[in-house]
């Protein structure tokens, strides 16, 4: 057999192989972008997400979401052909998407072993938690939002600020920039334990929180009383009561998986220590 025959014979296997890996429209497979096949099952994992209308024309509808999918292929192809699903900051964000995913699945296997609370603890949790059922609260507040910050001279500089404008002088005075404006704080929304503490505040006395990366301090300009519907309380209670549960399993979990784990810091990133335990006297 020749060379040339044998080269032509190979070409012949190549072009048969990529003939039968053709991919085509059909079945489950509604359309194809650039190879990359989009299925039935992507399209009603698409529509889960997707707000209809009563009385929408479906197909109208499947035709919409379907473009949306094949906008977002051709948009995550055009990125990868720049190489952008190799640069560090992608796959930190993928790596850490994996995580939160993995840490999702485990709540829900754990949750599965946690069991409905009892009346009389739902009663009792209703009782003992009053800011969050019959002596709910929505204040209107005055604030002052500014960078989140771990420089503790400046929370220690705001102790003494006992009004929103004193505040604002201790930021100026530290060229902390800040923004000025009005918001809503639901007690039903915030931990009992923080309900409680704002309660407890003189009139006009600033208190902060932190929320995603930014503090929040705020002054109670109007107080309305909005206490939870009895229809409403006993959901919520148990609602509150299991993700309690779960975050208790969770943290049970992770004291386990500490207790045996090989973790080691950089100089200066460990945490602090714990302080020792009082030894009783025998």
């Amino acid at each position: 057999m020749s060379s040339e025959f044998k080269f032509m014979a190979a070409a012949g296997a190549v072009l048969l192989l990529v003939g039968g890996c053709q991919k085509s429209v059909g079945g489950q497979v509604v359309a194809i972008v650039n190879g990359e096949e989009i299925t039935q099952q992507d399209l009603n994992a698409e529509l889960q997400g997707a707000t209809v209308p009563p009385g929408a024309d479906k197909k109208q509808v499947l035709t919409q979401v379907l473009q949306r999918v094949v906008d977002r292929k051709l948009l995550v192809q055009a990125a990868k052909a720049q190489g952008l699903d190799q640069s560090p900051a992608y796959l930190d964000q993928v790596r850490r998407s994996q995580d939160t995913l993995i840490i999702n699945l485990l709540a829900n296997k754990v949750s599965k072993n946690i069991s409905l609370p009892d009346s009389s603890a739902v009663g009792r949790f209703i009782t003992t938690n009053p800011s969050l059922f019959q002596e709910r609260k929505r204040y209107v507040l005055d604030q002052i939002v500014f960078p989140q910050t771990a420089d503790a001279t400046i929370v220690k500089a705001l102790e003494p600020a006992h009004s929103l404008d004193a505040v604002a002088a201790v930021l100026t005075a530290r060229h902390i920039q800040f923004a000025r404006g009005k918001g809503q704080l639901d007690t039903g929304s915030i931990p009992p334990e923080i309900a409680k503490r704002i309660t407890s505040l003189p009139p006009g006395e600033p208190f902060v929180i932190p929320d995603n990366g930014r503090m929040v301090a705020s002054v109670i300009t109007a107080t309305e009383s909005v206490p939870t519907p009895d229809d409403q309380a006993k959901p919520a209670a148990v609602n509150l009561l299991r993700q309690q549960a779960l975050s208790d399993a969770m943290r049970r979990e992770l004291d386990k998986a500490k207790a045996t784990a090989k973790v080691e810091y950089q100089p200066g990133y460990a945490p602090p220590k714990a302080p020792p335990a009082d030894k009783k006297s025998s």
